[in-house]
């Protein structure tokens, strides 16, 4: 089973990289021995020491699936997905489980998703594939699912299958059906084969028996009587006085409550305990009072009280003290120290629920919890004004060319103030110093997101691609950034230097291996590659340079796509 703590979150303090990449190496090397069950148990270990990596949650979702658990593979895979959503393996775990829990909708769904992160990925490609001829078995080749069915009901099937003859004329009939051309040939292969009557049949359900007497004509069956419903009996009360007397003051108290009239509640609960103190759900709706009028230390005293008696009270009032019933206590303990921010306590309240009645709705209090935790420490480490202290300490660093401080304080400036679209640039700064240019692409992403209108993070953009020798990338922001403010100096000067690159690269034979590596890694370059049009161009350019430029010159947007061919590498023109 799964551990419902590690599902919803974690506690910065517990993580242990170290063993859970150990435990993750244990799983693998299960999983490549198929010993499945075996591999789900490191990968929870796993996430057990870091439920942050969503790879183990990959993982174990692939062990579910190869146990044909599709359910428990979905619940992984969307955790995965939700801790990674620019991660294309989370698509494609969550569409297979989807796919074989039915979900054809859904699984259409997320496969087009992961394509859209990941447009050449076959394994995306493939399982869309699969999706889509599931939800219409008809276009394509037999219905396998209709075709097993009919194996399973009559196992002589199986063998007409292994005669290769049979198989194509079978399949030839499968054709027929969607093409009405073929139609005459349907008849003709029925007649010469009575073994091809017999699947056909059989696909649709229909035994061998029930196609004998289909066409006979049949009696009448006489009319069903609707037999006469015998009046069922009332439930027999069995509750003592003593419980009927309780459980009215309980109702009403469950009627002050829903209206929110605390007081009135609170009196009818004590009331129901004063009758029968032996019964536990009282103190849980006791409980629930308090936590509403903000009594927590109260409601942990009365309810822990309350727990302390269990095996007593369910020796006075067998039931009283059921599983059940102490978990739903111990959570009013979970809530009550949630809402005084005591996360670790509630944490250990809700674990401690979960030994006596492991329920979802138990698991998802823990996981809401964890979001409750993380919004809160993120909430409280606010504060501009340290922000900016922060910000100057790193752009202090960064002016004595120690990057790496300056990178520590924008970072602390960024936990303290996430909104702030200059920190992002100057972190990205920074990082490009570093040679980190793919991190400073996502933090100068960021900055526009926050602020399209800042022409400095489209000038760091446009140099970071410069550096990464994706020219066309680079060019696409300066112009951006020229767009904001077409008088912007450093983005005139960056182009001029990309649009000089670029001329010194056509006038230069050879080929640079690492710019085309990266070029053939764009998404945008990968679909120009494809386009049937383009490939037609490139040729004529080849075979016939003036007819394929006449193409170019006609057609704006064919022209763009060469532009960026060339400024990407891939293509030498001269």
């Amino acid at each position: 089973q799964h551990n419902g703590w590690a599902q919803g979150g974690f506690v910065a303090g517990m993580v242990d990289k170290a063993a859970a990449a150990e435990a993750k190496a244990k799983g693998n090397a299960a999983f490549k021995a198929k010993q499945y069950q075996d591999a789900i148990g490191h990968f929870t270990e796993a996430i057990k020491h870091d439920p942050s990596d969503h790879v183990f949650f990959s993982n174990r979702s692939a062990c579910y699936s190869s146990l044909e658990k599709y359910s428990e593979a979905l619940e992984d895979a969307n955790q995965c997905v939700k801790l990674k959503p620019d991660w294309p393996k989370g698509y494609t775990r969550k569409g297979l489980a989807e796919h074989f829990l039915g979900k054809h909708d859904d699984a259409e769904t997320t496969y087009k998703r992961g394509l859209e992160l990941a447009p050449g990925d076959t394994a995306l490609a493939d399982g869309l594939k699969q999706v889509q001829d599931a939800k219409s078995p008809s276009s394509g080749g037999p219905d396998m699912t209709a075709l097993l069915g009919a194996i399973q009901r009559n196992p002589k099937i199986a063998e007409y299958m292994k005669d290769q003859t049979f198989m194509a004329n079978f399949q030839m009939l499968l054709q027929a059906q969607t093409n009405p051309q073929m139609m005459p040939m349907v008849s003709q292969l029925l007649q010469q084969d009575p073994r091809m009557m017999e699947v056909f049949l059989a696909m649709q359900g229909i035994s061998p028996e029930e196609a004998q007497t289909m066409g006979q004509k049949r009696e009448p069956s006489p009319p069903k009587t609707k037999p006469k419903e015998e009046p069922k009996p009332e439930p027999v009360d069995e509750r003592t006085d003593q419980q009927k007397e309780a459980d009215g003051w309980k109702e009403k108290g469950n009627g002050h409550f829903k209206k929110k009239e605390f007081e009135p509640a609170l009196e009818n609960y004590n009331k129901a305990i004063e009758v029968l103190p032996d019964e536990l759900s009282y103190y849980g709706n006791k409980g629930a009072v308090l936590i509403e009028m903000g009594r927590h230390d109260e409601c942990v005293e009365v309810c822990q009280g309350a727990l302390d008696r269990r095996y007593e009270m369910n020796t006075n009032n067998p039931g009283g003290a059921s599983y059940e019933k102490v978990a739903k206590l111990l959570c009013r303990i979970a809530s009550s120290y949630a809402k005084r921010k005591e996360f670790e306590k509630a944490k250990d309240f809700y674990e401690k629920s979960l030994v006596e009645d492991n329920n979802r709705f138990t698991r998802q209090a823990m996981r809401d919890l964890e979001r409750a935790r993380e919004k809160w420490e993120k909430e409280r480490m606010l504060d501009p004004a340290e922000a900016e202290k922060h910000k100057q300490a790193g752009n202090e660093y960064f002016k004595k060319l120690d990057y790496v401080n300056a990178k520590k304080e924008y970072d602390e400036a960024l936990r303290r103030c996430p909104t702030d679209a200059t920190i992002y640039a100057n972190r990205a700064a920074a990082l490009t110093k570093l040679l980190a240019h793919p991190d400073a692409l996502r933090d100068l992403e960021e900055a526009l997101r926050l602020d399209p209108q800042y022409v400095k993070a489209y000038h760091r953009k446009g140099t970071c691609h410069q550096f990464m020798k994706e020219y066309h990338k680079a060019l696409k922001a300066y112009e951006a950034g020229l767009a904001v403010d077409p008088n912007d100096e450093s983005c005139k000067q960056g182009k001029a230097s990309v649009l000089s690159t670029i001329q010194a690269q056509q006038s230069n034979k050879e080929v640079d291996e690492e710019q085309v590596r990266h070029a053939m890694a764009d998404p945008e370059i990968q679909s120009i590659l494809k386009d049937p049009q383009i490939n037609l161009v490139l040729q004529q350019l080849r075979e016939d340079p003036k007819a394929g430029q006449d193409a170019i010159n006609k057609d704006t947007k064919v022209r763009e796509a060469i532009e960026k061919l060339m400024f990407a590498g891939i293509l030498k023109v001269g």
